[in-house]
């Protein structure tokens, strides 16, 4: 189901758990209680996030992806953790080394317990790794992973891979209990928060795991709301229903912090809007095979007027496919998008698409008409852009924008020429997200690239070539996380990478 591949991408995936068929799990205090509208105290929060997209990844053993990207490594942890700045972090595993050329040992944290007090060792490990659905963007050429004394594991990989530790951050890989999985009833896990509800597209409720081995939450109790439409949340923050209006549009900000009684946070850019064409598509979506339309395409769109026009200037022109704070000094080996409606038009011409009466362009009697598919995760007023600027060189598009997952891939399985997606770096390899949409030599050399500063640079190169020279993605614009909240209510250091955003940092007044 290509949906897994994109929420692994985009950043709507998220770590891990849970679920009774009957759509309930519970423990805890009383599940059911509800604040009053407007109550806000140090005991208890209500969040309002996205859409609920673990029924659409699966049940049982083979799930993924628990109810909310935003929950993931609250309730269950990966080894290490992924830091605001894009390093590694100790979690599960308080150090590692390479201990041969194909090994990675990991020396794990004493101490730790899951939810239902269980405590964790080397065994726990192995059995969350040996999983047949581990996601293989995460486990590259990963053998087997076995056990060398309670608190010690080793990685085996069928062949060099220093990336490991920087892909062992992402909440796909959540560490459960042996012989559970990640979609037990109840869910256990090692994280800050442990499940109490758990009711399909409607609510998940946390509370604080006070035998937590780290710092612990500051919120006793949350409530976090599947809200899919944007101006939902927003209206439900308006009137007092949530505390947290998360992933809000960046249209909406100006107004928001107008309101007195309301503050708006922003992570780090974290993620990029971008158009990812369908270069090796079947008729009739083969249009974007041309190379000479993928780059009139990229000529033809202002980056800075998408930020201004679409995002309300929250947000910076596209340049790159993944965060610059990932790359580094190596982000300015990136050339910086060129705006030129000339040269979009006489590449065109070269191609042979020959301006038709209607200002559209044909070719051997077909006309220049593109379908673009957009997801839950990118502005409406994204793809409408682009449909209106290109229409200037004389490419026609047609829009198709999904309200929700199942939508937006019931389109792509339809056929597409070019997608609007917002692909969030969720791991800390600088060339993670060009990794997936390349291949060959440069990809190679990444995972045996000795150092941080030659990776970033080969992610730059990848960069380069993927979007300057084959026109495959154009970046439109480099996107925060904005989070809306009432005022007493504070989000520290937010995440760029949503799946990996710590909610025991949330903090409330009295």
């Amino acid at each position: 189901m290509r949906a897994r591949a994109l929420l692994l991408v985009v950043a709507l995936l998220a770590a891990a758990a849970a679920a009774c068929a009957g759509g309930s799990a519970s423990g805890g205090k009383g599940s059911g209680d509800q604040a009053p509208a407007g109550a806000t105290s140090r005991d208890e929060l209500r969040i309002g996030v996205g859409e609920d997209i673990w029924p659409l990844t699966g049940r049982g053993p083979s799930s993924k992806a628990f109810a909310a990207g935003e929950l993931s490594v609250n309730v269950f942890e990966p080894l290490v953790s992924l830091a605001s700045d894009y390093t590694v972090r100790p979690g599960l595993a308080e150090r590692w080394e390479l201990a041969g050329p194909t090994t990675w040992r990991f020396h794990l944290r004493a101490g730790v317990t899951f939810h239902d007090g269980r405590p964790f060792g080397a065994d726990d490990v192995v059995w969350s790794w040996s999983r047949e659905f581990l996601p293989s963007a995460v486990t590259r050429s990963l053998a087997s992973v076995t056990k060398v004394d309670d608190r010690t594991v080793d990685f085996n990989l069928s062949a060099p891979n220093l990336r490991l530790p920087e892909q062992l951050v992402h909440p796909e890989g959540p560490i459960v209990p042996r012989n559970g999985h990640s979609d037990s009833t109840p869910p256990v896990g090692t994280g800050p928060y442990q499940v109490v509800e758990y009711v399909p597209r409607q609510r998940v409720v946390v509370e604080r795991y006070d035998g937590y081995w780290g710092e612990k939450a500051a919120v006793r109790r949350l409530t976090f709301r599947f809200m899919p439409d944007a101006a939902d949340r927003v209206a439900a923050l308006r009137k007092e229903e949530i505390d947290v209006a998360a992933n809000v549009p960046g249209e909406t900000v100006a107004s928001l912090e107008g309101d007195r009684a309301l503050h708006v946070v922003k992570a780090k850019p974290g993620a990029t809007q971008l158009l990812s064409f369908n270069a090796n598509g079947t008729a009739p979506f083969d249009i974007t095979a041309d190379k000479a339309v993928r780059q009139a395409v990229a000529l033809a769109l202002d980056r800075a007027a998408y930020v201004s026009e679409v995002l309300n200037g929250n947000g910076e022109p596209g340049r790159w496919q993944s965060p610059a704070l990932v790359l580094g000094a190596a982000a300015a080996l990136v050339s910086a998008p060129v705006l030129d409606l000339a040269q979009a038009r006489s590449t065109l011409d070269a191609a042979g698409w020959r301006a038709g009466g209607d200002g559209v362009r044909t070719k051997a009697g077909r006309r220049l008409t593109l379908t673009l598919v957009g997801g839950p995760a990118v502005p409406e007023a994204g793809l409408r852009f682009v449909q209106s600027k290109v229409a200037a060189v004389g490419i026609e598009v047609a829009v198709k924008k999904a309200a929700d997952t199942v939508t937006y891939e019931q389109y792509r399985d339809r056929g597409y020429d070019v997608d609007l997606t917002a692909p969030n770096q969720n791991d800390a390899n600088p060339a993670f997200l060009q990794s997936l949409r390349a291949g060959g030599p440069p990809v190679d050399a990444v995972f045996t690239a000795d150092s941080r500063e030659a990776v970033q640079r080969l992610a730059a190169g990848i960069t380069q070539t993927t979007v300057n020279e084959d026109y495959l993605v154009v970046p439109l614009a480099s996107v925060s996380r904005i989070y809306a909240m009432r005022q007493g209510v504070d989000l520290r250091d937010p995440h760029p990478s949503a799946i990996n955003q710590s909610w025991a940092t949330l903090v409330a007044g009295a």
